[in-house]
């Protein structure tokens, strides 16, 4: 059984280490229940129904942008997440004009995708572009956006709408009257800045202590969580890490995941998000997950991962080990495959790539 089992968990990508960030929250294994204790999850969940400003610290790669999709995802309750696309502002992220735009557009985008869930249309760029009609009127269903009503997504998109250049203030007034809708929904607007790494690696220190200080305080004076998942050392950088702890009511420090054991837990969800897609749910009946790595190849990427990889260049491990193994027809992951996979990303994870 395990010789086609392994086949099909390559063809399906099963240990993919970047994917959407709505997906990511269902392959998450919480680490409150690996640490034993309520400090990110839980925390996480309370700190934004108060509607407090935090920050998500740890390195990159490390279940930052996981737990935020675990507690604020589809299913999360009271909360209206609405992601910020950071990683379009680079040079001009200290800026709080550019940051606002950056929170009307992804207000207006949501609000275009819920409609386009509820209408049966499908938004293509900035455009719509119908696909199918469909009876469901009330809220969208799925993604990000389905805590949106309907009424609330059009409310949205009338205000978003005739969007021109604005003084700072109009667009904060703006921002408010789209959270109007949201409040009179018993819902705590929450914004997410997750991909803060993905450009603050190359800013300079201005623009990194500029977007975390001024760039993000007139946030605080609107009635909404603000979630901010940043890297560690950008508490360090000089201005950063003040102007940030400033803006903060509370901080979380993702832990490190504690043993092989937890490390295996982390696979085995993997495996359990995959059942009954793409055609593999015959193979996975009664699986173990003895049955696609062995305990070696497990104490393996932990020892990889307690050298200083991130979790997510440790899931690239077992990804490419899955598919060396599935080439040379194995029957299961092995700490060999384990091994040449490590040395074949040995270059780029040195650079830090």
């Amino acid at each position: 059984m395990t010789r086609p089992l392994l086949q099909s968990l390559a063809e399906v990508h099963v240990f993919d280490d970047t994917p959407g960030f709505v997906d990511l929250g269902v392959l998450h294994v919480p680490f409150d229940s690996m640490v034993g204790d309520g400090r990110v999850e839980a925390k996480l969940g309370s700190s934004v129904l108060r509607g407090e400003r935090t920050a998500l610290i740890a390195d990159s790669g490390s279940g930052k942008s996981s737990s935020v999709s675990y507690v604020l995802g589809p299913t999360a309750e009271g909360v209206a997440p609405i992601l910020v696309q950071v990683q379009s502002f680079e040079r001009d992220a200290a800026k709080a004009e550019k940051i606002a735009d950056g929170v009307i557009l992804s207000l207006e985008r949501q609000a275009l995708e819920a409609s386009a869930v509820l209408r049966g249309t499908q938004v293509v760029g900035t455009e719509r572009e119908v696909t199918r009609r469909t009876t469901r009127t009330s809220k969208a269903g799925g993604g990000l956006s389905s805590w949106l009503q309907a009424s609330t997504a059009r409310q949205i998109e009338e205000q978003t709408s005739t969007y021109e250049p604005i003084p700072l203030d109009a667009k904060q007034d703006m921002i408010y009257q789209c959270l109007v809708p949201i409040y009179n929904d018993d819902l705590v607007p929450v914004f997410i800045f997750d991909d803060t790494d993905r450009w603050t690696v190359s800013a300079d220190r201005e623009t990194i202590s500029g977007f975390f200080g001024e760039g993000l305080r007139w946030l605080a004076e609107l009635e909404a969580s603000v979630v901010v998942a940043t890297h560690r050392r950008y508490l360090e950088t000089e201005g950063a890490g003040p102007a940030l702890l400033e803006f903060l009511d509370s901080r979380i420090e993702i832990p490190r995941v504690p043993s092989p054991h937890h490390l295996g837990r982390i696979l085995e969800r993997r495996i359990e998000a995959r059942n009954g897609i793409g055609g593999i749910e015959g193979v996975l009946k009664g699986w173990r997950l003895e049955d696609v790595v062995t305990s070696e190849a497990v104490d393996e990427l932990y020892v990889q991962y307690e050298s200083g990889a991130s979790l997510r260049e440790v899931l690239k491990f077992a990804h490419t080990a899955l598919v060396e193994a599935a080439d040379i027809g194995a029957e299961m992951i092995t700490g060999s495959h384990i091994r040449i996979a490590v040395r074949l990303w040995e270059p780029k994870w040195l650079d830090g790539d």
